[in-house]
């Protein structure tokens, strides 16, 4: 395990000790990262406290007039970018 509180495991050593990783990471000591042997995908244990700690913070943050005015913008680079007409592609090198 790496030092800290956020801890990288493999999916099979997490296996062997998923009790004690669910009671640590549930009482709130860090977040587990797990991988796979030959796959890039990677997962993350945390406990329900936190995850509900995010999702409040992107309900507050996404009520903020900040974030609306980011939002407009946003949206009106994008459509900007749809009103203008595509360009061809490129014909291939002969």
């Amino acid at each position: 395990m790496s030092a800290g509180c956020f801890h990288t495991l493999s999916l099979s050593q997490f296996l062997k000790g998923i009790e004690d990783h669910h009671q640590r990471v549930s009482i709130g000591h860090g977040r587990i990262e797990i991988t796979r042997e030959d796959c890039d995908d990677v997962c993350i244990l945390i406990s329900k406290a936190e995850l509900e700690a995010l999702e409040r913070a992107i309900e507050i943050l996404a009520q903020s007039e900040d974030y609306q005015s980011m939002c407009a913008v946003l949206t009106d680079v994008a459509n900007q970018c749809l009103s203008e007409p595509a360009h061809a592609p490129c014909a291939p090198a002969r």
